[in-house]
């Protein structure tokens, strides 16, 4: 079996979505942009599959290889049999096409969400500098219970997470870009998250479940982790009683700031004009 340091590390954070409780049945999916170099040389790579054409051309992605979970795959699984849930793909020379070059074995496919994965990628390798090599999909259960119980814009999502936890403006001072409902794998979800990629590293399907992207597994995940909490927080305090006390506007830019980083703009230009 290829056992590689990145497949090391996807076994690592399936695990830890399913024991969250992110990843009932097979939901969930992950997609890791992986150096060629680290994989060339195996002679596990099967370069004779047929290649399968995106709807959208993405040509800074061209010959580039990613490590995929599969379609109908339960996450939970992919340490007991990675090469079943797992597959590595490339990209061809214009970005048009993809074929499965490992994995999937008996088989299987790519998830159903890979153009928007891809999709993704190709935003975030622009903005990033190719920096950003993960895009991480799953359900947290308090974030999606959110969007059934209030009325959200990408601003107003962002400020009741940057109020529940002062930790918030500082692992996401970009905010949470927010999609209201639109059909899974269909090309215009994926095309509303590649846009929301260009401003924010998080992006919530509304009843659905967040996106998340970083230079590592471990950073996407870690964001992910701290919107789940932060909503975890607002629905226990506001069933202890409701809101009462959270930090002003003011606050949470001083604390962004404190670190390092400057909130968007976009974001706190419409909060004031909402105050």
């Amino acid at each position: 079996m290829l056992n590689e340091k990145f497949i090391k590390e996807i076994i690592k954070t399936s695990a830890d979505m399913w024991n969250k409780g992110w990843a009932e049945r097979n939901a969930g999916n992950i997609t890791v942009r992986i150096d060629k170099n680290e994989i060339i040389a195996t002679d596990e790579l099967d370069f004779s599959n047929d290649w399968t054409k995106l709807e959208k051309i993405l040509p800074n992605l061209a010959g580039e290889y990613f490590l995929v979970s599969g379609t109908g795959k339960f996450l939970r699984n992919i340490s007991v049999f990675p090469k079943r849930n797992l597959g590595i793909i490339e990209m061809d020379e214009n970005g048009a096409c993809y074929r499965i070059l490992w994995g999937y074995e008996g088989g299987g496919e790519p998830t159903s969400e890979t153009p928007a994965h891809l999709q993704a990628h190709s935003v975030r390798k622009e903005i990033s500098n190719g920096v950003d090599r993960v895009v991480i999909h799953t359900h947290t259960p308090n974030l999606i219970a959110l969007t059934y119980a209030r009325d959200f814009t990408t601003a107003t999502l962002t400020q009741l997470l940057w109020e529940m936890h002062v930790e918030c403006p500082v692992v996401f001072p970009k905010g949470v870009g927010y999609l209201p409902w639109m059909m899974a794998g269909s090309q215009e979800i994926a095309d509303a998250t590649a846009d929301a990629f260009y401003k924010h590293d998080l992006v919530m399907w509304q009843h659905h479940g967040v996106f998340a992207t970083g230079r590592n597994l471990d950073t996407a995940f870690g964001l992910i982790d701290t919107v789940e909490k932060a909503s975890d927080i607002y629905i226990k305090a506001e069933s202890l009683g409701g809101i009462k006390h959270k930090p002003s506007l003011d606050t949470i830019i001083a604390i962004s700031r404190n670190f390092g980083f400057e909130p968007s703009k976009d974001i706190i230009d419409e909060l004031r004009k909402k105050s």
